[in-house]
C-alpha cells in the first residue's frame, strides 16, 4: 500500500542528510511539492531553489520558511520535523552548554515549526504535522540524557498542540513518529562520540529484534502515512517504528 502524497506542499527540516533528506527525494518521487529545509546546504544543491537555510532554533528563520512554502505553492499541507541533534554522555558528564543546545535544537525547533505550521494551516482549516521523535523519547537509553529528555519533550508536547488543533476545530493532525537506531549520519555520530568502532555499531544491531537497525526508508514510509488521508483518524499519537525493540 501506498502513500497518495501528489501535490502536497511539505515542508522538511533536516532535509540535507539522513531521515530528512531521503524524505524529501520519496516525497518529489511521489509527486509533492517539497521545501527542503536545513542549516547547512548540500554542495550538491547549492543554488538550487528547492533547498532553503534554515537553523530551526531561530524563529525569524521559521516564519521565512513558512512564508516561502505558502508563497510557492498556495498553501501548506504537512510539516515534517526531521532536524535533530545528539550529545552523548552520562548526566553527571554533560555540560549545561550541551543540554541546552540539544534541547535548543529537538526541542525549540520542533516547538516553532509547529507554532508557525499551524499558523499557516489554520488558514485552510487542514494539514499534518510530523514531530521526529526517538525510541529514547519511550525509553531511557544510558549516555544519552539530555537526548531522552528531548525526545520525551517532543512526544508529550505533540500531543497538547494535536489538542489544540481539534479544539481549534480544524482538520489538522500532529503526530510523532519513533524511530529506533537507523542508519544515518547521527548512528556514525554516536559511535564517534563514544568512541567506538565496528564492535560499537555490531552492538547496536544486534540490540535490536531483527539484528539489524533501521533503514531510512523503513521510517520515511512511517512518515508518508502519517501526511497522507491514509492516516486521517491518527491524531495525537505515536507511531513506533523500532521493530519490537521497546516491546522488550
Amino acid at each position: 500500500m501506498t502513500s497518495n502524497v501528489e501535490k502536497l506542499a511539505v515542508l522538511v527540516t533536516g532535509a540535507a542528510s539522513g531521515i530528512g533528506a531521503r524524505a524529501v527525494t520519496r516525497l518529489k518521487q511521489s509527486g509533492a511539492d517539497v521545501l527542503a529545509c536545513d542549516i547547512s546546504i548540500p554542495q550538491s544543491q547549492a543554488g538550487s531553489s528547492d533547498f532553503f537555510k534554515l537553523d530551526v532554533t531561530a524563529e525569524v528563520q521559521w516564519i521565512a520558511a513558512c512564508a516561502e512554502l505558502t508563497q510557492r505553492y498556495g498553501r501548506f499541507d504537512a510539516l515534517v520535523n526531521c532536524a535533530g541533534i545528539i550529545v552523548m554522555g552520562n548526566a553527571v558528564d554533560t555540560s549545561l552548554a550541551d543540554f541546552r543546545r540539544v534541547m535548543s535544537v529537538n526541542v525549540e525547533g520542533t516547538f516553532l515549526g509547529m507554532k508557525h505550521a499551524m499558523r499557516a494551516m489554520l488558514q485552510r482549516g487542514h494539514g499534518s504535522i510530523v514531530n521526529l521523535s526517538s525510541t529514547a523519547g519511550i525509553a531511557g537509553a544510558p549516555g544519552a540524557s539530555a537526548y531522552c529528555a528531548s525526545k520525551g519533550a517532543v512526544r508529550l508536547m505533540t500531543k497538547a498542540v494535536a489538542l489544540e488543533a481539534i479544539a481549534a476545530g480544524s482538520r489538522i493532525r500532529v503526530n510523532s513518529l519513533h524511530p529506533a537506531l537507523t542508519e544515518t549520519p547521527m548512528v556514525d555520530n554516536i559511535v564517534r562520540q563514544l568512541g567506538g568502532g565496528a564492535d560499537l555499531r555490531r552492538q547496536m544491531q544486534t540490540s535490536l529484534p531483527g539484528g539489524r537497525l533501521a533503514t531510512t526508508d523503513d521510517i520515511v514510509d512511517a512518515i508518508m502515512f502519517l501526511i497522507s488521508d491514509q492516516s486521517k483518524f491518527v491524531n495525537g499519537s505515536e507511531l513506533v517504528v523500532d521493530n519490537g525493540f521497546t516491546a522488550q
